[in-house]
């Protein structure tokens, strides 16, 4: 058998390796984009458990690293929990892909997904006070530390404060991969989540086009096929 620290650096190796791009300019879009190319016939996705997801959150800013130990050791020591909330990360992903495609389209969301997103918000609400201290009144959170689903909950919050906060019109779709970005230029016409990777497509093709002599435009994928729940 394998030595737990040879284990540990093949799964350290196993997030790097793994490790999805950062390219949504918000936690919450982020988190959504972990699953990559949703309307491809391979799409690709960064978040195949639970500890996964706590890397991620770790290297995402969600959760520091003492908390992401502490709770790294709750899913360790209680696996069925860990799993059953994974199932959660999931369905939370798919639910905010959901509405925020929505947003994008100027469309209400589907009430189910409301629902699904106010039972969340519901959840982590249970663990939050507000306090009174010298800088003014602050939301805190409360008996945290081995909760296993805290890291989700900031995401939804996170979602929650993008969905009230930001211009609509600056939540956008990746027109190259269907990744959701929020564009901050300044002129608001960010058309790629990477103008260095999803970016140089477009541009690539039409150098070829133009070195072969051809003047047709660039047909852009078809990047998503909204999935129907079952």
């Amino acid at each position: 058998m394998k030595a737990k620290s040879v284990l540990a650096r093949e799964r350290l190796q196993h997030f790097k390796d793994t490790m999805s791009p950062l390219d949504g300019g918000a936690i919450a879009l982020n988190f959504v984009n972990t699953l990559k190319d949703r309307g491809s016939e391979n799409p690709k996705d960064f978040l195949t458990d639970y500890e996964d997801f706590l890397y991620w959150c770790n290297r995402a800013g969600v959760i520091a690293y003492d908390h992401y130990q502490a709770i790294s050791l709750e899913a360790y020591c209680y696996v069925s929990e860990a799993k059953a909330a994974f199932q959660q990360v999931i369905t939370s992903r798919f639910m905010l892909h959901q509405i925020f495609l929505s947003l994008i389209k100027a469309e209400p969301a589907d009430e189910i997904f409301v629902r699904e997103f106010n039972s969340g918000l519901d959840a982590s609400a249970k663990s939050l006070r507000y306090e009174s201290t010298s800088d003014g009144w602050q939301l805190v959170w409360l008996n945290i530390d081995e909760e296993i689903l805290l890291p989700l909950w900031i995401v939804l919050r996170s979602a929650a404060e993008l969905l009230l906060g930001a211009n609509p019109k600056r939540i956008k779709q990746c027109k190259t991969c269907g990744s959701l970005f929020l564009d901050r230029t300044k002129n608001n016409a960010r058309r790629w989540c990477n103008q260095t990777t999803c970016g140089r497509i477009p541009s690539d093709k039409r150098y070829y086009k133009i070195r072969k002599g051809v003047k047709t435009e660039v047909n852009y994928p078809k990047t998503y096929e909204v999935l129907k729940t079952s």
